[in-house]
């Protein structure tokens, strides 16, 4: 393996880069808050409650996309163009959310801004593996887990009193000014170090691994999703067969994206990403139903409940620190950070199961699971994305960066869409304990799998 870039003396990276990159980072964090709290007033607001999920997989499924092209540019052409891009497509995205006068447009805007910060996200990444040090590697997965901890406490209240008492159109509109800020910021450390990611790709240029992912089977696996999901809001005749064509478009899809082994959970990277891709997406499913759950099963008030999305927030940048330390990857192996990671995320999403079907349990214990679920995220979430750096050539990084990610938007969509299903098939009926034990019990399986997967990732070190 050549490892001499990412080796490569951090010294040469200026301040003004890093404080641009976490200033991206926040804005996605704020984004990512601000429209889970935003989205239940915008989606009652046109009228289209039974398209809520959409809002959040219509992103998913985009960012799917846009990571596959962003993976491919990032080993032709570098990182740095394809960062710039994102983010430029992003604000786009975010301009006309706020503009929007139906749900179908404002759906239409999510799959901008899924479509930006797909690019943006897998080019961040491949930067920081290329660029960054070993050493301070771990240091900067800390750091994007701790830019999540200010949204996380200022996010949701900030959304809910935006909306209250202005309109949820600004809660998009409010991003734009930290986007741009971030780009203005990076933009000139960005060229400086532009010689040394490009140094990365001439390193592997003869490396058959660095083939492209096909663009097709980025299309194919998003049309999947889509489809899936449809059928899941449907349930008759017509839903089983487009059902049907969903499965087979992510079965020609998934060998041609992920690495070979990825269906069977074979050791090494297969295992990584899939269990990226489950724990994440049955953590966030069930974070996007807990707003719900606290205001319709639990009568609380739009601000009180916005508060109490903090928690999981918070446990997942701590147990991202934690990750970094000394005195925990000097005890424990990565891969064993990963598997105690996902028993966490599993746990903690069964207790939020138990919570929605048992009413009476307070509101306590279905938060403290929320919690422990966030804290198990913070160790998957970082240490995947450092067994996919220790486990790849950094040639071929942005291939490997962007399955990854793929991974983890594709199975996050997947989860979303089948969960929103269950919500929106039941949610007429009011029977909240069954509604929500029934997205719940969607989210808590792909937990366990993902457990499974864990189990099988096999020895990881991180560098000396």
């Amino acid at each position: 393996m050549t490892g001499g870039v990412s080796r490569t003396s951090a010294a040469g990276v200026s301040p003004l880069l890093v404080v641009g990159i976490l200033a991206a980072v926040l804005a996605t964090a704020f984004e990512s808050y601000g429209t889970l709290t935003a989205m239940p007033s915008a989606a009652s607001q046109f009228g289209r409650m039974d398209l809520y999920d959409w809002a959040f997989t219509t992103f998913m499924i985009f960012q799917v996309m846009a990571i596959v092209i962003g993976g491919r540019l990032c080993d032709r052409i570098g990182s740095v163009i394809p960062l710039a891009g994102g983010m430029v497509v992003f604000v786009l995205g975010l301009a006309a959310a706020g503009l929007s006068v139906s749900m179908h447009m404002l759906l239409a805007t999510r799959a901008v801004q899924g479509l930006g910060a797909g690019m943006s996200n897998v080019a961040l990444m491949v930067l920081i593996g290329r660029v960054f040090s070993d050493e301070r590697k771990p240091a900067m997965m800390s750091a994007f887990s701790f830019c999540w901890v200010l949204p996380s406490f200022a996010g949701p209240p900030v959304a809910a009193f935006i909306t209250e008492h202005f309109g949820w159109h600004w809660v998009f509109w409010g991003l734009i000014p930290v986007v741009v800020f971030s780009l203005a910021t990076g933009w000139a450390p960005l060229m400086r170090v532009r010689g040394r990611d490009l140094d990365a790709i001439d390193e592997g240029n003869e490396d058959p691994a660095n083939a492209p992912v096909p663009l097709w089977a980025a299309v194919c696996a998003a049309l999947g999703a889509a489809m899936i999901q449809y059928a899941g809001h449907r349930l008759d005749l017509v839903a089983a067969v487009v059902a049907l064509a969903g499965l087979v478009l992510l079965r020609l899809a998934i060998p041609a994206l992920m690495p070979a082994g990825f269906l069977r959970l074979g050791r090494g990277l297969p295992s990584v990403m899939v269990t990226r891709g489950l724990e994440n997406g049955a953590f966030i499913a069930s974070e996007t139903y807990l707003l719900l759950i606290l205001t319709q099963e639990h009568g609380m008030d739009l601000g009180r409940a916005s508060i109490l999305l903090c928690t999981g927030s918070i446990t997942w940048a701590l147990s991202s620190w934690a990750q970094s330390q000394q005195w925990m990857r000097g005890r424990m192996r990565r891969d064993r950070i990963i598997v105690l990671g996902a028993w966490l995320c599993t746990i903690g999403v069964a207790v939020m199961l138990v919570c929605a079907l048992v009413e009476a349990l307070p509101v306590p214990v279905l938060i403290a699971g929320y919690a422990t679920g966030g804290f198990g995220m913070g160790l998957i979430a970082s240490s995947t994305s450092l067994a996919v750096m220790a486990l790849s050539d950094p040639a071929v990084l942005g291939r490997s960066t962007s399955s990854l990610q793929v991974s983890e938007g594709l199975l996050n969509s997947l989860i979303t869409g089948v969960a929103g299903s269950a919500y929106a098939l039941g949610a007429a009926g009011g029977n909240w304990p069954i509604v929500f034990g029934s997205v719940l019990a969607v989210t808590t399986t792909a937990a366990a799998v993902g457990l499974v997967a864990a189990l099988r990732v096999g020895p990881v070190h991180d560098p000396a």
